[in-house]
């Protein structure tokens, strides 16, 4: 699974998974490079492509930190490079879309990715063409 992981970013770290019927939900966390004062702890749900031949949640442990050159009360959040604009989606998986949709429908994608990747809408997958357009 840290194999899985890194191919993502080397700075998460594994921490168990969970299969239930064709779904895996992976728990990981990132690496605390800074030494900047942690605030608090935020679970967040993250779609990815399949690992084997099953879907993958990702539920990342993401921190919010004091921020320590202004006032106390700020905090700053965790930022994610393989994450895309509203973070439920990794890149690659928005990838994956974009590459399939220029083949085929968003409808005719939908069907093929509820069935074997992520469970994602068409309206979902027009959105993202629409962005990277």
């Amino acid at each position: 699974m840290q194999e899985f992981l890194n191919q993502l970013s080397p700075n998460l770290i594994y921490i168990k998974h969970q299969t239930k019927g064709n779904k895996i939900s992976i728990f990981c966390e990132s690496r605390n490079s800074n030494n900047l004062k942690v605030h608090s702890r935020k679970v967040r749900v993250i779609q990815d492509i399949p690992y084997g031949d099953k879907k993958v949640e990702l539920h990342l442990i993401s921190k919010k930190y004091f921020n320590p050159s202004l006032d106390e009360s700020l905090t700053i959040a965790e930022k994610f490079d393989f994450l895309g604009f509203t973070g439920r989606r990794t890149k690659r998986l928005e990838n994956l879309l974009l590459n399939l949709t220029k083949e085929m429908s968003a409808i005719g994608v939908e069907r093929t990715i509820k069935r074997d990747v992520s469970d994602v809408s068409d309206s979902t997958i027009l959105r993202i063409l629409k962005k990277n357009q």
